[in-house]
């Protein structure tokens, strides 16, 4: 009865039956020895990575975005100004690079500190960096930066003229940032800011930039220790509504990464909550 049943098939083959206990494991067994027989055979050697595509030459401090049309956009940083460039062929190839922001080859970056990049579903293009325009400061060893704003609205081939996003001047060193650009228009950025300290540390400091860049509200900050040396993170959710994230500073040995929502688009924020609920045991 447990045995196999012979049954008719064609001249050049016999067909075996099994009860249905015993084809799930002969199932069973054939999968393993299968895997067996796979794992044993010799591999193919992997195909080799395509060559990398050259961006431009000399650029630093890159930051990428996809626009939903397919381009590839590229911000660096290239002798001491902000440039741009955009491949439209999903990254195949680049064209030559443009000038967004004009720094007087003095831009620096080093440890997170470069321009970002967004692209919005209007292919408006915005671009943030670190800069210092103010010709006293600019000559000292450690100028204090601010945080600047350009807008490309003809895909890249001119930029408006930089704002300043952070509106308390020089409390903005560090100058690490993220952002986001939401579909309709608005664009969100969180940033280092020590403004209201008058020891060490620094907190985190946020703005909603509106009509399409036309408009930088009021910037509100989110009190901290952050950690001095940590970008933060900036997202948007199906509502289009900023989503926060960053990681904690001070003196604890243990550091913990926070997140904030808002619920209305970035006008206020829910009360921050810890995400790692476990020490990280990663002081500094």
């Amino acid at each position: 009865m447990f045995g196999p049943e012979l049954t008719a098939g064609r001249a050049d083959r016999a067909v075996i039956e099994l009860p249905a206990m015993r084809r799930a494991f002969t199932a069973v067994a054939a999968t393993s020895v299968l895997a067996g027989l796979l794992a044993a055979a010799p591999q193919q050697p992997a195909a080799e990575p395509r060559a990398a595509t050259v961006v431009c030459a000399g650029g630093t401090q890159p930051h990428l975005a996809a626009g939903a049309d397919g381009k590839l956009y590229v911000v660096f940083l290239r002798n001491g100004n902000i440039e741009l460039n955009i491949s439209s062929d999903r990254g195949k190839t680049f064209a030559a690079p443009v000038t967004a922001i004009d720094a007087k080859g003095n831009a620096r970056g080093g440890m997170q500190r470069g321009p970002r990049i967004a692209v919005d579903n209007k292919h408006t293009i915005y671009i943030t960096a670190p800069l210092c325009f103010d010709a006293e400061e600019i000559g000292k060893r450690y100028p204090t930066n601010d945080l600047y704003l350009t807008i490309s609205r003809d895909g890249g081939q001119t930029f408006a003229e930089p704002l300043r996003i952070n509106d308390a001047p020089k409390q903005a060193p560090e100058a690490l940032h993220w952002l986001a650009a939401a579909s309709g228009g608005e664009l969100f950025v969180a940033w280092l800011d020590r403004r209201g300290r008058k020891g060490p540390g620094q907190d985190l400091a946020y703005a909603v930039v509106g009509d399409r860049g036309k408009k930088i509200g009021a910037n509100a900050v989110l009190q901290g220790p952050v950690c001095e040396c940590c970008a933060p993170g900036v997202a948007i959710d199906e509502n289009a509504n900023p989503i926060l994230v960053w990681r904690e500073g001070g003196d604890r040995k243990n550091r913990a990464l926070w997140i904030a929502t808002s619920p209305d688009r970035g006008a206020t924020f829910l009360a921050p909550k810890r995400l790692n609920h476990d020490d990280s045991r990663v002081d500094g």
